[in-house]
Order: C-alpha cells, then sequence, then structure tokens
C-alpha cells in the first residue's frame, strides 16, 4: 500500500533527512532528479497547496485517480484535498516541487479579486504549459525560494513576509497565466467579474467545504453558516465555477472515499461511518450513483 502522507507531515520527514527536501516551516521545496523522483513523490493527500514543474523529461501522475504526464515546461497545480500518485518517469528528469501548508496559504491575504473561481474545472486535469520566457520565470522563483529556505531558516517577522511575498507572486503569476489561456480557448472572450461580495461568499463556501465536506452534505448547512439561503448559494456558486454547490459537495466525498478505499486499509462500513453516512448501504447507494460502480468494485479496480 502506498504511503499516504499529509503536507502537515513534511516537518517530520525532514527531520528523518529526506533527500533534497528543504523547509523553513512556511513552505518546502525540493528539486525533482531522476534519483530522488520515486521518494519525492509518494501517495499524497493534499491539505495544502503543491506546485510542481518539469523542466526536463517527463513524469507520469495520477491526479485524483486521473492519469497525466508532465512534459518539459509544465506546471502542475493542487489544491486541497487533491490525491496525486507518482506512476513513473523517463531516465532523465528534473524539475521542482513545491509545498505549501493550509496555515502558510491563509496567512497570504491574496486579492480576492485576482483570484477567479469561474477557472475551476472539476473535469480539467490542472496542468498549465509554460512558454520558455515564462519557464525561465518560474525557475527563477523556485531558485529563490529554495535560496530564501536555505539562507532564511529561523522564521522571524521579516523572513515569513519575504517568503509570503515571493510565493504570492508565484500564484499571481500562475492565475495570469491560466485566465490568459483560457480567454484563447475561448476565442478571447473576457468575462465580467462578479461582484466581490459574490466572491466572498464563494471563497468561503469553499473554505467551509474543505473543512466540513465529511461530517455536512447538505448545501442548506453552508448556506446557513454563510446566513444566505440555500437557493442564493446554488446561483451564485453555478454563476462563479460552472458546477452547483451540491456537485462540488459530492467531488470532496467522492474523492476522500475513493481515498479512504484505496489506502486507509478500513473496511466498507466503517469509511461509510467515517463519512457520516447511516449505514453501509446509504453509502453504497451514494458511491454507485456518482461513480457507476459501488464501493468493493472500486477497491477491485
Amino acid at each position: 500500500m502506498p504511503d499516504v502522507i499529509t503536507l502537515s507531515k513534511l516537518e517530520e520527514y525532514v527531520g528523518k533527512g529526506r533527500q533534497g527536501l528543504i523547509g523553513n516551516g512556511d513552505y518546502y521545496i525540493r528539486r525533482i532528479e531522476s534519483g530522488n523522483v520515486e521518494t519525492v513523490l509518494p501517495a499524497i493527500k493534499v491539505d495544502g497547496m503543491v506546485i510542481f514543474t518539469c523542466t526536463v523529461g517527463s513524469i507520469k501522475l495520477s491526479v485524483n485517480f486521473r492519469t497525466t504526464v508532465l512534459t518539459p515546461g509544465s506546471v502542475l497545480v493542487l489544491s486541497p484535498n487533491d490525491m496525486i500518485e507518482f506512476q513513473g518517469h523517463t531516465t532523465a528528469v528534473k524539475g521542482y516541487s513545491l509545498y505549501l501548508p493550509i496555515e502558510f496559504l491563509k496567512a497570504l491575504s491574496l486579492d480576492s479579486n485576482t483570484l477567479s473561481f469561474r477557472d475551476v474545472d472539476l473535469d480539467a486535469l490542472p496542468v498549465i504549459k509554460l512558454t520558455s520566457d515564462i519557464l525561465r520565470l518560474f525557475e527563477g522563483y523556485f531558485n529563490l525560494l529554495e535560496l530564501n529556505a536555505t539562507v532564511n531558516s529561523e522564521p522571524t517577522l521579516y523572513t515569513r513576509n519575504i517568503s509570503r511575498s515571493v510565493v504570492s507572486g508565484m500564484i499571481y503569476q500562475i492565475m495570469a497565466i491560466a485566465k490568459e489561456q483560457k480567454a484563447q480557448s475561448e476565442g478571447g472572450a473576457e468575462k465580467s467579474e462578479n461582484g466581490s461580495r459574490k466572491q466572498y461568499y464563494v471563497r468561503d463556501f469553499m473554505s467551509l467545504l474543505h473543512e466540513h465536506f465529511r461530517q455536512e452534505r447538505s448545501v442548506g448547512y453552508y448556506a446557513g453558516r454563510l446566513f444566505i439561503s440555500a437557493k442564493y448559494l446554488s446561483l451564485i456558486i453555478k454563476e462563479a465555477t460552472g458546477r452547483t454547490a451540491t456537485e462540488w459537495i459530492d467531488h470532496y466525498v467522492i474523492l476522500e472515499a475513493k481515498n479512504l478505499l484505496r489506502y486507509s486499509g478500513r473496511n466498507v462500513q466503517q469509511i461509510a461511518y467515517d463519512l457520516n453516512f447511516h449505514n453501509q448501504s446509504a453509502f453504497g447507494k451514494y458511491f454507485k450513483h456518482l461513480t457507476g460502480m459501488s464501493p468493493s468494485e472500486f477497491r477491485k479496480s
């Protein structure tokens, strides 16, 4: 069974001397080389953000149980609750991996007006293709973050602000590229932004969902936490992301169910209770309705 870890355990990995992993308490960065790529990518359950970039060769990965390949000049961006597993690589492979714990992300105070949830697509794999110039820019970001973690290894008010500024710059750059590529794929059409209040509702819904989806699957619960009606929440989530609030809830629950079925070693009944279903039968019907197979069939697949 693969070694399933969360980003919150990376400090423990650093303590065990994992080759090439550098951290300063805010983030963890690693140069990917052919000799250490296997240990870079065990099965990881993401509880923050992970950014991978490939500069030489190719890396085959499974993201949320779907296969993709990172080729030179491509960047993979993983969000909270995503699952990634290494599947193979070419003889010569180089790149970088950056781990951003969720506690650090919360401290970034990114401008919500620039972080458009309209670009979210549950069916798309989160891979961005870079031009040669932008790839050099990203290599510069990674080199700077690696040097910062090495030189400013002791966290202070000043070093934390340095970390936040550099990482924020990288995230803004990723969002700019993603928005440009999306506009090009849509023929250059520019969509108007929702009002800031709606953006905050979408952001807060996503945050609440990440925290409570194992216990709460009702749109009404999240609407109540945001002090708006379930109908209005469903409307703005659909407008902003192209998916309903129910579809987002189902996405998180099914992804976690697959994770537990594949890696946890717990039986189906235990997993049903972990995800707050009344019984194994209810969980089985829910899972099969959304995936087309029973939990037992998925486990054997």
